[in-house]
């Protein structure tokens, strides 16, 4: 009888610490509003598309973008993409689409555009040591290469190497040793400029 109430006891024990702890008042579930937010922006990616690609075709997506990396660089924003996987002849689709966009505050779709710096910069957490413009040099890259896997051609953060120049910082990745890309970052910590690089697909 002794051995069997201690029993009980323990596992009621045990029961009491693996129970989640009650929510205070106004607290959440940890994500499910993100993911509310995610599913419905994607929803608003997948219309933007048609409208704008109509019969459009990839390889992956449309979904969120996911990766580590550039989620720790940009903090306050979603991405979604799609992505045609580069080929050494022309894609099996007839409106093959490759690309990554945001939604703003107003509810409108915001495209990464390489020759906009600025559609990079939004958002971009600031740089002010080598560990910061390695981490945002990795994800701008991925960015641009619209491949949150990163499959074809790897970044690994360890290996951009980031230097002081002018009060702000150049860092360099090789993707081979005679394909380097570069990001730069102006006295300020921001994103001015950036040259994917990537070899070119067999």
């Amino acid at each position: 009888m002794r051995s069997r109430r201690l029993s009980v006891i323990v596992l009621a024990c045990v029961a009491a610490l693996l129970a989640p702890a009650p929510l205070r008042a106004g607290q959440k579930t940890v994500g499910a509003a993100d993911s509310a937010a995610t599913a419905g922006e994607l929803e608003t990616f997948k219309t933007w598309l048609q409208e704008k690609h109509p019969g459009y075709g990839c390889d992956a997506g449309p979904g969120p973008f996911l990766n580590a990396t550039v989620q720790a660089a940009y903090p306050k924003r979603r991405f979604y993409y799609v992505l045609t996987h580069a080929r050494g002849i022309g894609p099996p689709f007839k409106n093959a689409v490759s690309l990554v966009a945001d939604i703003d505050e107003d509810g409108a779709v915001r495209r990464l555009d390489g020759s906009s710096i600025e559609t990079f910069r939004i958002g971009l957490k600031k740089v002010s040591n080598a560990s910061d413009a390695r981490q945002a040099a990795a994800a701008v890259l991925i960015l641009a290469l619209g491949d949150p896997g990163v499959k074809r051609w790897p970044i690994s953060t360890s290996l951009v190497m980031a230097k002081k120049s002018q009060g702000g910082w150049v860092c360099t990745y090789y993707h081979d040793p005679t394909h380097p890309s570069e990001v730069r970052f102006d006295r300020t910590g921001a994103l001015s400029s950036f040259n994917c690089m990537p070899p070119p697909v067999p």
